[in-house]
């Protein structure tokens, strides 16, 4: 109904989204804002891609990535803190055996496995940075996880949502074969990256 009777339909285009967060993108305050964002998305658990996409689209190809990584980073920072400050028994109740899992395996981790553990996601962005400061994971192994697991994504999503853009400003046979083979080439990276870091921690080579 909203759809149909409202100026929403007008309001939800790609092209008009798009030029309002570019306009967005330009103001001096928009990396603050946008950092808040993250901080407000990590503790509701927002989709975290979600907020990754309108960074890059925001920001651009170029800064995009970098506010977006600084992004996750203060996020994943502020929610592992707030599980650090908690006692292990914290959460009980109906979700206790599952987070108790969680947590046993998030705690065993080094740097490879939680960059693993962002790569193949375990749980939501939020739950995980959540459940690794409440099983007490190293800092220097929870961040650098962390940064080395979500650069790649955010990498890729960058490409991905630059090459989607571009098929929709400018439609043509060229643009959506390129669209298609971001995300053949994103794809096969992230495998590559999963297959890698397992085979580290199979050979015992897990950083610590």
């Amino acid at each position: 109904m909203l759809w149909l009777a409202t100026p929403l339909r007008d309001w939800i285009d790609v092209a008009r989204i798009v030029a309002l967060l570019r306009r967005f993108g330009d103001s001096p305050v928009a990396p603050l804002v946008m950092m808040a964002g993250y901080l407000v998305g990590g503790l509701i658990l927002f989709p975290v891609t979600v907020l990754i996409a309108v960074t890059v689209i925001a920001f651009g190809p170029a800064l995009g990535p970098v506010y977006a990584l600084a992004g996750c980073m203060l996020s994943a920072t502020m929610l592992f803190e707030i599980g650090h400050m908690l006692p292990a028994t914290a959460l009980q109740g109906r979700w206790g055996k599952r987070l108790h899992r969680l947590r046993v395996r998030l705690g065993r981790f080094g740097i490879a496995s939680m960059a693993i553990a962002r790569i193949v996601p375990a749980g939501p962005f939020s739950v995980l940075c959540f459940v690794a400061g409440l099983a007490r994971v190293r800092r220097r192994a929870y961040l650098l996880g962390t940064a080395l697991g979500m650069l790649p994504g955010i990498a890729i999503n960058a490409l991905f949502i630059d090459r989607i853009l571009a098929a929709i400003r400018h439609p043509s046979a060229t643009t959506v074969v390129m669209a298609a083979a971001a995300v053949a080439f994103g794809v096969t990276v992230l495998l590559l990256l999963r297959r890698r870091f397992a085979r580290s921690r199979i050979n015992g080579r897990n950083l610590q």
